[in-house]
């Protein structure tokens, strides 16, 4: 699915003086945000007979101001927008300076998975089995159960009871042999790499999940609590869902007088593929179920004792072993599920910069380009092999993961702008590519940005926010119909985020009125 990217020097600062020519006019990008830009392209030196944009106007008198916010000396900043139909810098602020992109890494990671992948790309699990006959007249499987995924991160309970229930379909009410699991679709490397936050490695919080080929429910435990039915008895704790070989919970809540403080605290302690949660603390009587989420070290594991809980409620036994093994060629399939396209899931990537989905992505494109197992490694060979077509060498940049949490992560505005153009040229998925990026004003991480009715649906952009850093990159449509393709990377932020997000704002603002002038000028 990967079109030829324009290639250019290898150099940062040779990504600042890009030039293309483009078979349309500027004007002719504006249709909403859902702009139709990536009508093919070629090099300025190719002799084709094109109709070249007219060059972008000058935005250094509206955008120097900015620069002005002690934001600028306080912290480290790095700028550049680019128009986006001749491909010229129109403003830049020390854009070739490497700098923590933080979740806007998932720009980057998107947009390969897009070009290798495909929009339709969708993953699979599936129930297979080597058994050489036909179910008995009892329903009996005479062989063994293979349960296959590919690291499916929309997998949820709902949608593996479906499956098993599917399998209940076929006539299956026994399994003879063994139920065997096979994650080696991705290696077994579980947590994320680049982070070693001593909290979250103990913690377990939702936004550093492990990782797997095996993957259920964002390899999260529910835990549901609530009052009891007396004051002074035990409180209320209990596991969404069932997976007591894997998931122990100690309750030592208890039931205070309604209309107290709610106080819960939770302990979480992983021992080798199990993990037990210690719950102290008060519920107020009368109070509302609350639900709490601790990530499981090992997804497989996890996996394994949730499909274990599905089959005994809809009463197929088994009569052999429950082990992790690679699937053999010669098995035939009895029941499987798919996910939605690519495209889909990459809204949760960008929309709602979900870590885990990034990583699953990134470990797919490995596993697909690379062979499988999917690793971490091979996803950022990918992202190394395109990045090179772009003319930006490895040494250049710094790459650690695929959701960008991670401090060693380091790139420049100017290179994460290139992929931004690049993927607006790209015909065959900048649509989707896009989509799946946040809309000013309506939803994802820029729902509560962008809200004057004049800034509303004109920018679409990724966030990236770590403890002093705060990024924003993406597009945003000027008066005049032009797109500016912009990256605004802030690190070293000695206070609130808020005066970043501010000064971003301002930015992005400006580059809407873009062309106002020219506009008034051209009205009847």
């Amino acid at each position: 699915m990967s079109h030829a990217p324009l290639t250019i020097a290898s150099t940062s600062s040779a990504l600042r003086s890009l030039r293309w020519a483009l078979p349309f006019g500027a004007l002719g990008l504006a249709l909403g945000l859902g702009l139709s830009i990536g009508q093919g392209a070629v090099a300025q030196d190719q002799a084709a007979p094109v109709a070249v944009a007219a060059p972008p106007p000058s935005l250094e008198a509206m955008l120097k101001p900015i620069t002005e916010d002690r934001l600028f000396t306080d912290a480290a900043v790095g700028v550049q927008v680019v128009d986006v139909a001749s491909g010229q810098e129109v403003f830049s602020w020390k854009a070739d300076d490497k700098l923590m992109p933080a979740s806007t890494m998932k720009v980057l990671t998107s947009s390969v998975a897009l070009r290798e992948l495909g929009p339709s790309f969708r993953y699979k699990t599936a129930l297979l089995t080597d058994a050489k006959a036909e179910l008995d007249s009892k329903g009996v499987l005479g062989g063994n159960l293979y349960v296959k995924g590919t690291g499916d991160p929309t997998l949820v309970i709902e949608k593996l009871w479906k499956l098993v229930y599917d399998l209940k379909m076929e006539g299956v009410t026994e399994v003879s042999g063994d139920v065997i699991f096979d994650d080696t679709y991705m290696d077994k490397e579980r947590l994320i790499p680049g982070w070693d936050k001593k909290s979250d490695l103990e913690d377990g919080p939702t936004y550093f999940s492990t990782l797997g080929a095996l993957s259920l429910n964002y390899n999260a435990a529910a835990l549901v609590v609530g009052p009891g039915p007396e004051v002074g008895g035990a409180a209320r704790a209990q596991l969404e869902v069932p997976s007591a070989a894997i998931v122990e919970v100690e309750n030592k809540l208890t039931t205070t007088a309604k209309g107290s403080r709610r106080n819960i605290r939770m302990e979480r302690e992983v021992e080798g593929r199990t993990m037990k949660l210690t719950l102290t603390g008060t519920v107020p009587l009368g109070g509302e179920s609350e639900r709490f989420y601790r990530v499981v070290p090992d997804p497989s594991a996890y996996f394994v004792a949730c499909f274990a809980e599905l089959l005994k409620a809809h009463g197929i036994k088994v009569k052999g072993q429950w082990r992790e093994a690679e699937t053999p060629d010669k098995v035939r399939e009895l029941a499987s599920l798919r996910s939605a396209p690519l495209s889909v899931i990459l809204m949760d990537v960008n929309k709602n910069s979900n870590n885990f989905f990034a990583e699953q992505v990134l470990k797919t494109v490995g596993a697909e380009v690379k062979g499988a197992p999917g690793t971490t490694a091979k996803g950022l060979e990918v992202i190394a092999d395109y990045l090179k077509e772009l003319g930006v060498a490895s040494g250049e940049y710094t790459a650690v993961n695929g959701s960008g949490l991670s401090r060693g992560t380091k790139f420049t505005a100017a290179q994460l702008n290139a992929v931004l153009v690049d993927m607006a040229m790209n015909e065959d998925v900048t649509h989707e590519f896009r989509s799946s990026l946040a809309i000013g004003g309506r939803d994802g991480t820029l729902w509560s940005r962008f809200r004057d009715s004049d800034e509303v649906d004109r920018v679409r952009a990724k966030t990236g926010t770590l403890d002093g850093v705060h990024c924003l990159a993406g597009y945003a449509l000027g008066q005049d119909g032009r797109l500016y393709a912009f990256t605004f990377f802030v690190n070293d932020l000695p206070y609130s985020i808020s005066r970043a997000r501010k000064v971003q704002d301002q930015l992005v603002s400006a580059l809407f009125t873009a062309g106002a002038d020219v506009v008034a000028e051209q009205a009847p």
